[in-house]
C-alpha cells in the first residue's frame, strides 16, 4: 500500500519469528528412522525418512532430536528401522539454518513393536521384582485423604465420585492427560505434586492413598502407562497406590507395579469404601447388639422386681405366722410361768438346789430352800 513502511527482517529476526511459529502448536509426525546417534549429553540426534509411495522417488528426510530428560521419559530404546511417531514442533537452528524435528516423546508403530517393548520392559521390572505381591502395601484402615490422578475430561472422574462412598473422604485431583505416549510426562509430573502433598504433614503424611485411573483403551492409547519411569515413580510413592485402569490381554505395566489393581475408576472407589464399610457394619452389629442386651436387661429387671415382689410377700408372710408364733409362745410360757402359781399362795421347796416333789425325799437335818412370791425362807428338816 502506498505510504505503508515495508518491515525488512534479519535472518535472526526471520528464523526467531519461525519458531515462534513453530512452537505453537504440537505436531505429530511419523516416519522410520535411518541413522541414529547418541550424545554424551544423552541427547538423541536421527533422521526420520518417509518409507517412500512406490512411485521411484527418493524418499523425504528430516532431522529430528530428543533431548536427554525427554529421551529418558519416553522409555523406549531408539534403534535405526523403528517406525515411530514423533509429538512436538519444528525448529530452524540459527547458526546453520538448518531444520530440525524437536520431539518431546516419541511413540512406536504398530501393535507388534508396541508387544515386543512391552515383553521387553515387563521382564526387565520383574527381574528387579517391581512386581511382586511381597512388596506391595496394603490400604490403611479407613483411609480419608486420597490422591486422584487422572483427567477430568470425560467421564471417569465422575464414576469415580459417584461411587466414592460418603465417609468424610478429602480428595485431591491432579489433572492429567491419560492418551497415548506423551501423557507420560503429564502423569510424572501429576505423581510428582502428589508425592509433594503425601509427605507435606510431617505426622503421617497429607495422603492415605493415591488413585491413579483412566478408561480402558488399546496397548498403544495405553502407552504412557507401560513407561518404565512411571512404573519406578509409582514404585516409590510413598503411600498404598491403587490402580483403576481398564486393560483387556496386556495389563498396564503401571497397574502390575502398583499395591492394588483393579480394572476400573469404579472399582477403585469401591475398594477404598471396603473398610469403612465394614466398620459401618460393626458399628451397626455392635448397635443391635447393645439394643438385644438392653432388651434383656430390662426383661432381666422385670423379673428381678417380680421375683423381688414374691419375696418380699413372701417373708411378709412368714413374719406375720411367727409374730404369731412368738405371741402363742409368750402367752403358753406365762401362763405356765411356775412364778405366777406362787401369787397364788404356792410355793417351790428345794434340796440341794433341786425341787423336792415328795416327803420321802426328806430327812433329819436336811436344809431346805422354800420360795414365795415375794422371796425365799431356808429351813431344817426336824422330823420327816
Amino acid at each position: 500500500m502506498p505510504g505503508k513502511e515495508e518491515k525488512i527482517f534479519s535472518v535472526a529476526e526471520l528464523i526467531d519469528v519461525l519458531n515462534t511459529f513453530f512452537k505453537r502448536e504440537e505436531v505429530r509426525i511419523t516416519g522410520e528412522i535411518c541413522e541414529l546417534k547418541r550424545a554424551t549429553s544423552g541427547h538423541v540426534y536421527f533422521t526420520l525418512k518417509d518409507k517412500g509411495d512406490g512411485s521411484g522417488n527418493g524418499a523425504a528426510v528430516l532431522d529430528a532430536i530428543i533431548w536427554s530428560r525427554n529421551y529418558q521419559l519416553c522409555g523406549i530404546a531408539l534403534e535405526v528401522g523403528m517406525e515411530v511417531v514423533l509429538t512436538g514442533h519444528p525448529n530452524i537452528y540459527p547458526p546453520s539454518g538448518r531444520l530440525s524435528f524437536v520431539a518431546d516423546t516419541v511413540e512406536l508403530v504398530g501393535e507388534g513393536a508396541l508387544k515386543r517393548a512391552y515383553e521387553a520392559l515387563k521382564a526387565k521390572l520383574a527381574a528387579e521384582g517391581m512386581f511382586d505381591e511381597g512388596r506391595k502395601r496394603p490400604l490403611p484402615d479407613l483411609p480419608r485423604r486420597i490422591g486422584v490422578v487422572t483427567s477430568l475430561k470425560g467421564a471417569v472422574i465422575h464414576d469415580f465420585g459417584n461411587n466414592l462412598g460418603k465417609f468424610g473422604f478429602t480428595v485431591n485431583v491432579c489433572d492429567s492427560r491419560v492418551e497415548g505416549a506423551a501423557a507420560a510426562k503429564d502423569l510424572l509430573a501429576s505423581i510428582a505434586a502428589m508425592r509433594e502433598l503425601a509427605v507435606a504433614v510431617a505426622a503421617g503424611g497429607g495422603l492415605d492413598a493415591l488413585v491413579i485411573i483412566r478408561g480402558g483403551g488399546s496397548l498403544e492409547s495405553l502407552q504412557a502407562f507401560n513407561n518404565e519411569a512411571l512404573v519406578r515413580a509409582v514404585v516409590d510413592f510413598p503411600v498404598p497406590v491403587i490402580a483403576g485402569i481398564g486393560h483387556d490381554q496386556d495389563v498396564p505395566l503401571v497397574a502390575l507395579a502398583a499395591d492394588h489393581m483393579v480394572s476400573t475408576p469404579t472399582a477403585a472407589a469401591h475398594l477404598l469404601n471396603r473398610s469403612w464399610e465394614a466398620a459401618y457394619a460393626e458399628v451397626h452389629r455392635l448397635a443391635s447388639v447393645f439394643v438385644r442386651m438392653q432388651q434383656e436387661l430390662k426383661r432381666r429387671a422385670n423379673d428381678l422386681d417380680a421375683a423381688w415382689d414374691s419375696m418380699a410377700a413372701q417373708i411378709e408372710r412368714r413374719l406375720a405366722w411367727a409374730a404369731e408364733q412368738i405371741d402363742y409362745a409368750t402367752r403358753y410360757i406365762r401362763l405356765n410361768d411356775p412364778r405366777r402359781q406362787l401369787k397364788l399362795g404356792y410355793s417351790i421347796t428345794r434340796k440341794n438346789g433341786k425341787i423336792v416333789r415328795s416327803t420321802r425325799a426328806f430327812a433329819a437335818g436336811d436344809e431346805l430352800e422354800t420360795e414365795l412370791s415375794d422371796g425365799s425362807v431356808r429351813s431344817r428338816v426336824e422330823q420327816p
